[in-house]
């Protein structure tokens, strides 16, 4: 069909849907009659296969710009997004989160005991060989390192800082997804994680200043920690919903365990932006490394407390 024989045949169609999404956006769904409604639906959808059929025989043509804007415009009417309530946020944040690591707290140490395995392990290659670190770290981040005592310039912790910030996060989502493949993934994530850190802190108390380091690291990594090990333990929740079933068939286990896990990463989000702020506004003060330490240590204390919320209720405290 001719571009001009295929927008002539479908243009009282596009004009329709126009004066409806007009309407909408002006007074509202709700004003329209039932008909109408059906109508705007049924159009919609044809429009969206011109859309299609457009993009495939016309893709230069201004037809396309058309009906795409034309599509986007009423895409919010026909999908609309679900607000989510502020109170709903509220206690998920007060009460939900705490409560759903209280219910998988084992799966949360289980989590963190790889990652420290793999922490420990590598630390002490590092510190009985330095040239281990080459198993864990890229060479040019452990010669930046090393120059730290050769006379080369100092080291960049805020930028060090930055680069574990942001390795944090991936770690945080891989350790998560990669609950898929049985926990195997899972696993290697964190130890292999736990390993990187571990290297780095042997190199930086080899060559560097440990006082520095910790004080830029543990600020905002006492938080993004906890995070890979939550965001572990939603993996390895995946992983039993594949590997031990129970009563449900697999596929409805793993339904329901993506279901939970994904219920423990959004307390995970919330965390890594608190982590972020802090590591973007307070970090980089050029205030003493025992103060940034200090708010290190309160930031771990209010955590502890934070996660002792249901423990607390329970007792009526």
């Amino acid at each position: 069909m001719k571009e001009e024989q295929f927008i002539k045949l479908n243009s009282d169609t596009w004009r329709e849907l126009e004066t409806l999404s007009t309407i909408i956006n002006k007074k509202g769904l709700k004003i329209l009659p039932s008909k109408d409604v059906k109508k705007f639906l049924s159009i919609f959808r044809q429009s969206s296969h011109h859309l299609a059929y457009a993009r495939t025989h016309y893709p230069s043509s201004s037809v396309v710009s058309y009906l795409n804007s034309l599509i986007n415009k009423c895409h919010s009417h026909v999908y609309p997004v679900k607000k989510i309530p502020p109170g709903i946020l509220l206690k998920y944040i007060a009460r939900d989160f705490p409560r759903l690591l209280k219910e998988y707290r084992w799966f949360i140490i289980c989590s963190f005991s790889f990652f420290a395995v793999g922490f420990l392990l590598s630390m002490l290659l590092v510190l009985v060989n330095v040239d281990n670190a080459s198993m864990f770290l890229p060479e040019n981040l452990i010669a930046t390192i090393k120059s730290g005592k050769s006379g080369g310039g100092q080291w960049n912790y805020p930028l060090m800082s930055s680069y574990i910030m942001v390795n944090n996060i991936s770690v945080s989502l891989k350790a998560f997804v990669m609950g898929i493949s049985l926990g195997i993934g899972t696993i290697y994530v964190l130890f292999f994680n736990g390993a990187l850190l571990g290297a780095l802190t042997a190199l930086v108390y080899t060559y560097g200043n440990p006082m520095n380091y910790w004080s830029l690291i543990l600020p905002h990594g006492i938080i993004e920690l906890t995070a890979i090990f939550i965001s572990g333990a939603a993996g390895l929740i995946i992983a039993k919903s594949i590997l031990l079933p129970g009563d449900y068939s697999r596929r409805h286990s793993l339904i329901k365990g993506a279901k939970e896990s994904i219920s423990l990463i959004i307390g995970v989000i919330f965390m890594l932006v608190i982590a972020g702020i802090i590591e973007g506004f307070f970090t980089p003060l050029n205030i003493s490394e025992i103060s940034k330490l200090i708010f290190a240590a309160i930031s771990g204390v209010l955590l502890i407390l934070y996660f002792s919320i249901p423990y607390l209720i329970k007792n009526n405290i």
